[in-house]
């Protein structure tokens, strides 16, 4: 496990680029729940940490928006619902107060 953040440090509604063993993490809170992205988009490599978080069909689903050509990623799960990449996500474990990923 590698530490990312201190959950105290990231209100919710709040983001955090971290960097991690040479790979830009993009860590959201978002409705009391913690996510971590590559921050990198599979489609030309924006920084997803710059794009809109918003809701996607029924449920609690939300997804990151890309800034630079509107592709978007389930935050949970990185699904693209059909386009040719998803977005890489890695499992979020938080230990009292802490937030750990492993990669």
């Amino acid at each position: 496990m590698i530490f990312l953040a201190k959950a105290a440090e990231i209100p919710d509604g709040a983001r955090k680029l971290i960097q991690v063993n040479g790979i830009s993490v993009a860590l959201f809170h978002h409705e009391g729940r913690f996510y971590a992205l590559n921050n990198a988009c599979p489609h030309r490599q924006g920084p997803l940490i710059r794009g809109v978080l918003e809701s996607w069909g029924e449920g609690p689903v939300c997804a990151v928006r890309c800034p630079m050509h509107g592709w978007k990623f389930d935050l949970a799960t990185g699904d693209s619902h059909g386009r040719p990449g998803n977005a890489t996500v890695y499992p979020l474990i938080r230990q009292n107060d802490e937030l750990y990923i492993e990669l």
